[in-house]
């Protein structure tokens, strides 16, 4: 992505850089709607005339600049005159409605990171589709605690944060992971192999893990895989996050929100390759059993307690 003169990322149409975890949406919202009238040829004012009765040139930019929120009537409205796609922009609105609430109802004033998972969950509860996949790491909805503290101890992580402040981001993980038992989405959870190879915390956390996965794979509503490490049908390095038609990628510098639906279905095009050669269902829980196995025959690491 290219970087500006003050070191933040340029924006795009495709992709927007949201620092805010709390605005997110709202943020990708208010872009696709700037980023529609514009591609319709139309200024502030001639949407505002297009639009009839209520609107203004005022109007439109204070909701384009996130001053003023948009009604569900006015989303609908704005797609029609400009010939967007309807559907994106009522789940960026849909999005940036519960990311709203999240954060109103959110027990600590300043949360941050336990916050940024209550965000998380509100997206998703909100969501009929949801898709994760993660090459190297198991994906949060299907971590155990012990894995997840292991991980967010590691550079990168949460090293620097106060113990109980990563407490509560487990524990919002764990609530989070509550929606692979309900029925009437589809969910779709992928995972590397190689993820389950690597060494986080110890083997005796890596084997609950990789038990807790085989579970979930048998147990749940979701389709959960692990994509063997004999395939590779995707050249991208990376994992992401898909709810309904937005793609989430975690980065360092704060999270990208894709709802350009072409890149979108570019996502949803690599999920099908991999699940193709993914192991789903019983397949996983057997691959999952042969993991274990294979690392027990392994020395155990020194001052492992299993």
């Amino acid at each position: 992505m290219p970087i500006g003169h003050d070191g933040r990322p340029n924006r795009s149409k495709e992709t927007v850089v949201v620092p805010r975890p709390d605005r997110r949406a709202r943020e990708a919202l208010t872009e696709a709607l700037r980023d529609a009238r514009r591609a319709a040829g139309l200024t502030g004012a001639g949407l505002a005339d297009a639009l009839g009765s209520g609107w203004s040139q005022p109007k439109v930019s204070k909701i384009e600049s996130g001053r003023q929120s948009v009604s569900e009537a006015e989303v609908r409205a704005w797609a029609a005159a400009v010939g967007a796609d309807k559907e994106m922009l009522l789940a960026l609105r849909a999005r940036a409605d519960h990311e709203q609430a999240a954060f109103r109802d959110a027990h600590q004033a300043d949360g941050g990171a336990e916050q940024h998972q209550e965000a998380y969950a509100a997206t998703e509860v909100a969501a009929k589709v949801l898709t994760s996949y993660q090459p190297h790491s198991v994906p949060e909805l299907l971590q155990t605690p012990d894995y997840a503290r292991a991980l967010l101890a590691l550079a990168g992580g949460a090293r620097d944060q106060d113990p109980g402040e990563v407490s509560h981001v487990i524990a919002a993980r764990l609530r989070r992971s509550a929606i692979l038992y309900e029925a009437g989405r589809s969910i779709t959870i992928l995972v590397g192999e190689a993820a389950l190879h690597h060494l986080v915390g110890s083997p005796g956390i890596m084997r609950a893990q990789i038990e807790h996965i085989a579970k979930l794979a048998t147990t749940t509503q979701a389709t959960i895989g692990i994509v063997p490490l004999q395939s590779f049908p995707v050249l991208v390095q990376h994992g992401w996050d898909q709810r309904d038609r937005i793609v989430t990628l975690e980065t360092s510098a704060g999270d990208l929100e894709i709802a350009d639906p072409v890149e979108v279905a570019r996502y949803e095009h690599w999920t099908q390759l991999l699940l193709e050669d993914a192991l789903t269902g019983a397949a996983a829980a057997e691959r999952c059993a042969q993991i274990i196995s294979e690392r027990g025959r392994s020395a155990a690491a020194p001052g492992d307690h299993e």
